[in-house]
């Protein structure tokens, strides 16, 4: 016997509903299990040597209209346009932007790998760009700033860079790929707002190539002349650098990030070009060494107004598992799967003022490989570790292994797997050179996530280890 439910016939019907009938222990010799995920669908299949695969089949009823508009889960997806374009699931942190540009103009502020950096970043590039506002009601329908809109929604031009991108080829000199890097999101950036300036602008930017500091002047110049507003989003704004200091050592990145080091050098550019400045990376390394170049940032990494800005809730959690057992996908026990991913990816603190009064987070990345594993396959994942995070904490590793550890870094990274947790002040900056020292290289566990805000000693913070999932890297790397 051989059933297949086809959906993409049911598609073609005039009709958009369709059922199952109503069967239990059927003997087949093949069986296909169609899950429908957002847009898509997944297909598994049952068999056995005897060619009998028993199952049940419930009696439901399905309208096609209705599964359509079911929010895919994000999974992979970084870039807030294509989340929303896509129908994706988004846990709305819209309400942060007010606080944001109540904060300052020029932020930076430090967050674990996999929190949700480069969606919010993108978030805020769609609601300040000019060239979107047309497209505010699209993307922003039913989320908090949709109703309570600042009056600097659409009035920027957005300059967007992510130095993660910056990284990709290896056999070029480190200054000519970060040129060639810039160089095309300029040339972009002059394509995008190409009606706001003079006719021969677009030419005249791609003319300058590949002398990417000489494009950004003339970019800058020529917004300056005519009022526009720029506003300049880096996500990973360390990851350039933190290759080189990985992969080409101390001596390369000091040449860098000092004295007339290229990467000081685009700063300096930066920090006297642009209206508003908003960074976000993992670490201060980068930034305590370019601090003359680019000192006007406030960071704003361990205030309490922007603990709960990244990663997700309780609660957050909370209405994801409802929205998507309402739409029949999910069929676990709500407190049952909170108290399994709890252990496992919750437990985070960014501020100290935050420790009474906010719920701790989740890292929003493991929430949502663990959702996806249910509702693929209707049970939690057999590895509670998104294989993924594995090369974040690898990274880690490298860098802190740069001159070798000493015993007495080594002690550190003993104690807080034996005893959880450990008694530390944290430091808001350090340059590369000083990692090791004791208070910085405790900090960088911290700004890695790799240890937590979660008490007090006297002056001086507890930071512990946040999770299981965390506790698993110390186990492996010891």
């Amino acid at each position: 016997m051989f059933i297949l439910i086809n959906f993409s016939l049911a598609n073609r019907l005039n009709s958009n509903t369709f059922a199952t009938q109503s069967h239990s222990n059927i003997e087949c010799d093949f069986f296909i299990a169609i899950i429908f995920m957002g847009n898509g669908y997944t297909a598994s299949s049952c068999t056995d040597n005897s060619r009998t695969c028993r199952f049940s089949l419930h009696l439901q009823r399905f309208n096609l209209t209705t599964m359509n508009k079911v929010k895919e889960l994000p999974y992979g997806i970084s870039d807030f346009t294509d989340l929303r374009r896509a129908n994706c699931y988004y846990a709305d942190k819209t309400q942060y932007i007010p606080t944001m540009e109540h904060a300052g103009r020029f932020l930076f502020l430090i967050r674990p790998r996999r929190f949700g950096k480069s969606v919010f970043l993108s978030m805020l590039a769609a609601y300040y760009d000019i060239e979107r506002q047309d497209k505010f009601d699209q993307l922003f329908d039913g989320l908090w700033i949709q109703q309570n809109p600042t009056e600097e929604k659409g009035q920027y031009q957005i300059m967007y860079l992510d130095f993660s991108q910056a990284t990709v080829g290896m056999d070029e000199s480190l200054q000519k790929r970060f040129d060639k890097y810039c160089s095309m999101k300029y040339e972009s950036f002059a394509d995008t707002y190409s009606a706001y300036y003079h006719d021969t602008f677009v030419q005249e930017v791609k003319q300058r190539h590949p002398d990417s500091s000489e494009q950004l002047r003339y970019i800058c110049d020529e917004a300056k002349k005519r009022g526009h507003q720029l506003y300049l989003i880096i996500d990973e704004y360390d990851n350039f650098t933190n290759n080189v200091l990985n992969e080409k050592g101390e001596q390369v990145y000091h040449a860098l990030t000092h004295a007339t080091g290229f990467y000081r050098e685009v700063f300096k550019l930066y920090k006297a070009n642009f209206q508003r400045i908003l960074m976000m990376g993992v670490s201060p390394v980068t930034l305590d060494d370019l601090t003359s170049g680019f000192n006007i940032a406030l960071n704003i990494t361990a205030e309490a107004p922007f603990n709960m800005m990244l990663g997700f809730s309780e609660t957050e959690v909370r209405d994801m598992i409802a929205y998507y057992r309402e739409a029949g996908l999910i069929k676990a026990d709500t407190e049952d799967m909170i108290a399994e991913m709890k252990p496992w990816y919750d437990n985070y603190c960014f501020a100290r003022a935050s420790l009474k009064t906010d719920p701790k987070m989740f890292n929003s990345d493991m929430v949502v490989y663990y959702m996806r594993h249910h509702i693929a396959y209707g049970t939690s994942p057999e590895n509670m570790l998104d294989n993924n995070t594995r090369t974040d904490y690898k990274k880690l590793q490298r860098l802190v292994e740069l001159d070798g550890m000493s015993e007495k870094e080594r002690g550190y990274i003993q104690q807080i797997a034996a005893e959880g947790s450990i008694v530390a002040e944290l430091h808001m900056s350090f340059p590369a050179e000083r990692i090791f020292d004791e208070g910085n290289f405790i900090s960088l566990l911290y700004y890695y996530g790799m240890l937590t805000i979660v008490g007090t000693w006297g002056d001086m913070l507890l930071l512990g280890i946040p999770n299981n999932n965390v506790r698993k890297q110390y186990y492996e790397y010891l």
